[in-house]
């Protein structure tokens, strides 16, 4: 065999050359972990009590975060702070969504006028979020490609 064998650890090493491409920060990576088992947790969870949902919310809040991470030595962004106001506006949304529905049942009537409000104000977030998400994304592949090739 050859020193470039990259199954040798040779000079070639898939390691050595896998440090040329930019990677997640850990911040990032270890926020999609947190955030893919409060999803999976709130599914399962949702079924039986109300707070399992909020915990998907949740989740797919520090999902959505961790997505906007921007390279360098900073990875919270100004979109990170946006998403961030955005997840926790949409997750208390949908917390009090599903409570004025739950009080409205118990109470044997129809849901209060608050109920829509609520519900729109949380699709905005939602949208909001997701926007924010995706620019983010967008300027970092962006200015990823930018610097590796002038």
């Amino acid at each position: 065999m050859t020193d470039d064998d990259s199954t040798t650890g040779g000079p070639q090493s898939a390691a050595a050359i896998a440090v040329d491409r930019a990677r997640m920060p850990l911040g990032p990576r270890r926020l999609i972990l947190i955030g893919s088992l409060s999803v999976l947790a709130g599914v399962l969870a949702g079924r039986y009590y109300f707070g399992g949902l909020v915990l998907a919310s949740a989740g797919i809040t520090l999902l959505a975060l961790a997505l906007s991470y921007q390279a360098g030595t900073s990875w919270f962004s100004r979109l990170s702070w946006l998403v961030v106001a955005a997840g926790a506006l949409w997750t208390t949304a949908t917390a009090g969504y599903w409570w004025l529905i739950d009080a409205a049942s118990k109470a044997s009537s129809g849901p209060s006028e608050n109920a829509s409000l609520v519900f729109y104000l949380g699709i905005g977030a939602l949208v909001v979020m997701l926007a924010a998400v995706l620019t983010a994304v967008i300027l970092r592949v962006t200015r990823g490609r930018q610097t590796t090739h002038p």
